[in-house]
């Protein structure tokens, strides 16, 4: 702790291996080793978060390095990885931790149905803290030479694998999901320039090319039974279901299209396959 807070550069040199000390330390069943623990945590998180703010450290060095530690079984890495992405996400100018989103989303979704409370309850405060960042109309996703890309074809392909999870609550909060995303960028606002495609945003056009994921999903949501709204754990929504969720986005989806039909042609093909295979699929919902 004393080495980080007076000589910070070489924390951020040797941050790797700081952190997996940090992660042993978290674990420890001495309490007064985890609250030492606690402290270097706090410094350092203060020390990476500020290096990456000025330059001096760079996100892409960093963030993806959570995506191994958030499918760990060990609950108090998950814990302490959660509060590290919960970190960069509030603090780091910007918002950098949207470009590896895809590569750990799955993971902080399993995390809310974790046996332990504090998991759930920060995984689900990590999600709901995150998914407005992704809506807003972020400059950054028009500008063609931002360092910053939101890979939304995967996050909707890891919505659409979580929207599969044996927990009710899991994909109830992933059709949430996906029904904001499909709502903020293929909504009314959004097709209202179908005569001027160029005008779309490249958050737009990222989500309308993820289209043969979302119809899927679409499609395995609005035929999920689980009606259960009096589940002590399902205080999110309480008045919607995963159905109903689905209903509302399968709609959405349907006016864009009546909307700005050709648009959507070259998304025919997944439309079709997507429709043969759930067709096919015992106990298939009606679109």
């Amino acid at each position: 702790f004393n080495v980080v807070k007076v000589i910070p550069t070489l924390a951020v040199q040797h941050f790797f291996i700081l952190f997996e000390i940090l992660r042993s330390l978290y674990a420890d069943v001495e309490v007064d080793v985890r609250s030492g623990a606690e402290l270097l945590d706090k410094k350092l998180k203060e020390v990476i978060v500020g290096a990456i703010n000025s330059g001096s450290f760079s996100a892409d060095s960093c963030v993806p390095i959570f995506a191994r530690f958030v499918y760990m079984r060990n609950k108090a890495t998950k814990r302490l990885t959660l509060t590290w992405l919960q970190e960069m996400n509030e603090k780091l100018i910007g918002t950098p931790v949207l470009e590896f989103l895809h590569l750990f989303l799955s993971g902080i979704f399993a995390m809310i149905a974790d046996p332990n409370i504090s998991i759930r309850q920060s995984a689900l405060a990590f999600l709901q803290s995150v998914l407005p960042k992704l809506l807003m109309d972020n400059e950054a996703f028009d500008d063609d030479g931002a360092s910053m890309k939101v890979d939304f074809d995967k996050l909707i392909q890891s919505l659409v694998t979580t929207l599969e999870h044996p927990d009710p609550f899991v994909r109830k909060v992933a059709m949430y999901w996906m029904c904001r995303i499909v709502k903020a960028y293929m909504g009314e606002n959004q097709n209202s320039n179908q005569d001027n495609a160029h005008k779309l945003s490249a958050a737009s056009m990222s989500v309308r090319n993820s289209l043969p994921h979302v119809l899927p999903g679409i499609l395995l949501s609005i035929g999920d039974t689980f009606h259960n709204k009096a589940s002590t754990k399902d205080s999110f929504l309480p008045d919607q279901t995963t159905h109903s969720l689905a209903e509302q986005t399968n709609i959405c989806l349907q006016e864009a299209v009546r909307r700005d039909g050709r648009a959507y042609a070259t998304h025919l093909d997944g439309f079709l396959v997507a429709l043969r295979e759930e067709l096919d699929s015992p106990g298939h919902a009606q679109p």
